[in-house]
């Protein structure tokens, strides 16, 4: 571990709620951790993405605002709201299907040649 920063003007959960994103020099990072006792935030870098578009047609359920992909989505049901588990960010999600078929050749029909 290394100290980001000292932000000894903030304090948790009054100026700051525990859960989401915070920006120090530029730099984005998760919550990810509270020490109460000795009040400190560990946090973890990440790539926020704070205007994210939509997230269509991809195999994994992944999140807009950090890009966490869920490996658990798979118990979801099959659309409604839930919350990214690794930034806390609200989502509203569809699950899509897919028929894809696999063919493989048997005989071929007869050939009459001229």
């Amino acid at each position: 571990m290394e100290l980001i920063a000292n932000l000894e003007n903030i304090k948790m959960y009054e100026d700051l709620e525990f859960g989401g994103f915070i920006v120090i020099d530029g730099k984005s990072y998760r919550h990810c951790m509270y020490n109460v006792k000795k009040d400190i935030l560990c946090v973890e870098p990440t790539e926020l993405d704070e205007d994210p578009d939509d997230v269509d047609d991809c195999s994994e359920f992944t999140c807009p605002y950090c890009g966490y992909k869920d490996q658990d989505a798979f118990e979801l049901s099959d659309n409604g709201t839930t919350e990214c588990s690794s930034c806390g960010s609200n989502l509203e999600y569809e699950r899509t299907y897919t028929i894809e078929y696999n063919v493989r050749p048997v005989k071929c029909a007869p050939i009459t040649r001229v």
